[in-house]
């Protein structure tokens, strides 16, 4: 899992307890990868780290467009990148290519990373063949209007090119069938590569600015 573990954070010196409780129970949930108890736990936290693992506990759950709002309410600066990123993850998860490029493209303008720029090379590949497909089919149902009337004169042609046919629709098959397991494997990797922060227990002293190790 690609995590950024033990991250020191400014916190409030005033925070309680109950706040330090929270964190060490919501670090824990996540760690053990019970995300729902991560979610309920980080919740309680009034601070944009937190709000940032929260919305990665939604996400781990597949609460993709719980786990956007919930990226969205993160506003500190120095977790832009992290944001970005997740946000591009979660739009790609949910099938909004041109949202995620987006996001993406906004992520590596504020830090080059190559799992952000590989997952945007992979999308801009993915937009233009989906393009070029939906291009393919309208440019097959014109011909296939426009040869309607020649259809019986098609008919003995067609008995010879059967098994040309046949066999190239077999390779077009076996082709869609390597690019949907190459696309399973890359969205489960987005599982393992969101920008996770690990909120240690100890205080620091300062302002409320929280530290940005990237």
């Amino acid at each position: 899992m690609k995590f950024i573990f033990f991250v020191f954070l400014s916190m409030n010196v005033e925070a309680g307890l109950l706040d330090f409780l929270y964190i060490k129970q919501a670090n824990s949930a996540y760690q053990k990868q019970d995300y729902q108890m991560a979610e309920e736990k980080f919740a309680n936290i009034d601070n944009d780290a937190a709000r940032l693992n929260q919305a990665n506990s939604l996400y781990k759950q597949g609460l993709y467009e719980q786990a956007l709002k919930k990226y969205q309410s993160v506003k500190q600066k120095d977790l832009d990148f992290n944001r970005l990123y997740n946000i591009g993850n979660a739009y790609a998860k949910l099938k909004k290519i041109n949202e995620a490029i987006d996001s993406y493209i906004e992520a590596l303008k504020l830090k080059q990373d190559k799992d952000a720029s590989f997952n945007l090379k992979l999308l801009k590949q993915q937009k233009t063949k989906r393009k070029n497909n939906e291009q393919a089919k309208n440019n097959t149902d014109k011909k296939q209007k426009k040869g309607s009337t020649q259809k019986k004169q098609r008919q003995d042609s067609s008995k010879k090119n059967s098994k040309k046919s046949s066999d190239k629709e077999k390779q077009q098959q076996q082709v869609k069938k390597l690019d949907a397991i190459k696309q399973q494997r890359w969205e489960k990797s987005l599982n393992k590569k969101l920008r996770t922060l690990l909120i240690p227990l100890n205080k620091q002293q300062g302002n409320n600015n929280e530290k940005n190790p990237w």
